[in-house]
């Protein structure tokens, strides 16, 4: 089938299935189109079919379980997937969904891929990125595809991409780009859709997973260790150390040295475009972290930097530019990232996830004798107070919140010594790599600039 002689217009519905168990066969080759509600799915269907009102939005939206299927130029079967993950949806219902959808997919033997839509908005959430594994390890094809374009500032966009693209392991290339209102990307995706129907090797589809990052992604909230750990594990590994919390606090830092409003979107992707951000180590072993040529790694460590980089850290540019460098630095050696959500947005697919956590009492009263050895005053009811305002803070922001990666190891490190932990870690590093973890040789004698924020 060559794709001049396609013609998408020529379409109809063929039915409705109530459950994906019990959708009869079909003779064609079948693509399914899957996202959470409210992604857009209905209006794109009917943009790349050239109909409007042949796919409809459900009046419940998420709480449907049918599926429709439509013939498309008698050449393929568009399979439209109930939407999943409605705002505020118990897990457990997204997860029976999940698995219902998951059965189809593995045992329909039509099915020669999956269209999966993520609006250009939202960050991917967990359900999206586990979805995207499911489609993988059930060796489809997925073709992920980006909806409602229009609804962000043409500038604004390649960061987004970077971040969708970073959050389900794939290059921002590999995306397609839509917007019905403004007619954008359906010949894009049409191209995409006829290489998994025809098989076809090209830029389209994405095939298999692609090989693990050589990553260990280190998450939790501030007080559990993640510092420590990450920097002894990486020392005990030979790997790169990449603290992200250093570079949310640089941006904060300079943001309020120039006078930046923490909720100016406009005035913070400015301040990343024209940041120079350099991560190094020096002799003893410690971060040195450059801001534009000036040595911070002190001044970010001060109490008032946190509430700073917990603002700008919320903030969507701020976040895209910052995801774009971490995965960079990451996948440029083996490394040990830590953060907030290095396993579940900047590394999904590292080889390694872990959560560290601690009780509240014992997380301020390692930050208090931080601050103490510092020289500053300490009120540690106050701290405490801070500590779980920026536990909730982090946990509820819209783009990229504090969360627990459903494949991740907890580790509660309340009353345990670093080297304890960091022995676990490095034992479920190897076996994670499957016996050895390769170690990569760095000269940590002076500053070594990795990359600025902007090139």
């Amino acid at each position: 089938m060559r794709n001049e002689e396609f013609r998408p217009e020529r379409c109809c519905f063929l039915f409705g299935a109530g459950r994906a168990d019990r959708a009869p066969e079909t003779s064609l080759p079948e693509v399914a189109v899957a996202g959470r509600s409210n992604v857009g799915k209905s209006s794109l269907i009917n943009f790349l079919l050239g109909r409007r009102g042949l796919a409809r939005t459900s009046g419940m939206p998420g709480r449907t379980q049918e599926l429709n299927f439509f013939s498309v130029d008698e050449r393929l079967v568009l399979v439209d997937l109930p939407g999943y993950g409605y705002a505020r949806a118990p897990w457990e219902e997204v997860r029976r969904w999940l698995e219902a959808i998951a059965r189809f997919v593995r045992g329909r033997e039509a099915l020669r891929g999956v269209v999966l839509l993520l609006d250009i908005r939202r960050d991917p959430s967990p359900e999206d990125q586990a979805f995207a594994r499911m489609v993988r390890d059930a060796e489809r094809l997925l073709l992920p595809v980006v909806t409602k374009a229009d609804k962000v500032a043409r500038g604004q966009r390649p960061g987004r991409l970077a971040a969708i693209a970073a959050a389900i392991g794939v290059a921002p290339t590999e995306l397609r780009v839509t917007s019905t209102k403004d007619r954008l990307g359906r010949g894009e995706t049409w191209k995409g859709i006829l290489a998994m129907v025809e098989g076809a090797a090209g830029p389209a589809p994405v095939g298999s997973a692609p090989p693990r990052a050589l990553v260990v992604a280190v998450d939790g909230p501030s007080g559990a260790g993640k510092s420590t750990v990450a920097r002894s594990l990486a020392g005990r590994l030979g790997w790169n150390h990449v603290d992200t919390g250093a570079m949310y606090r640089s941006i904060g830092l300079k943001a309020d040295r120039l006078g930046v409003a923490l909720d100016d979107d406009a005035a913070l992707e400015a301040v990343c475009r024209e940041t120079r951000l350099e991560l190094g180590r020096r002799p003893d072993g410690t971060l040195a972290v450059l801001l534009d040529g000036e040595d911070v790694s002190e001044a970010i460590r001060e109490h008032r930097v946190s509430e700073l980089a917990s603002r700008v850290s919320a903030r969507a540019p701020v976040r895209a530019a910052m995801t774009g460098y971490q995965r960079e630095l990451g996948l440029a050696s083996p490394s040990v990232l830590e953060g907030r959500d290095i396993g579940t947005v900047v590394f999904p697919d590292a080889v390694l996830k872990v959560y560290l956590t601690a009780s509240d009492l014992e997380r301020a009263e390692r930050r208090a004798r931080e601050l103490e050895l510092r020289g500053e005053p300490v009120d540690r009811e106050q701290l405490l107070g801070d500590l779980r305002e920026r536990d909730r803070a982090d946990s509820v922001r819209a783009h990229a919140p504090l969360r627990q990666a459903p494949d991740a190891v907890v580790v509660d490190t309340t009353g345990r010594g670093v080297d304890e932990v960091v022995e676990l870690l490095v034992q479920l590093v190897h076996e994670a790599v499957g016996g050895g973890a390769p170690t990569t040789a760095g000269d940590p004698a002076a500053v070594r600039e990795l990359s600025p924020v902007r090139k």
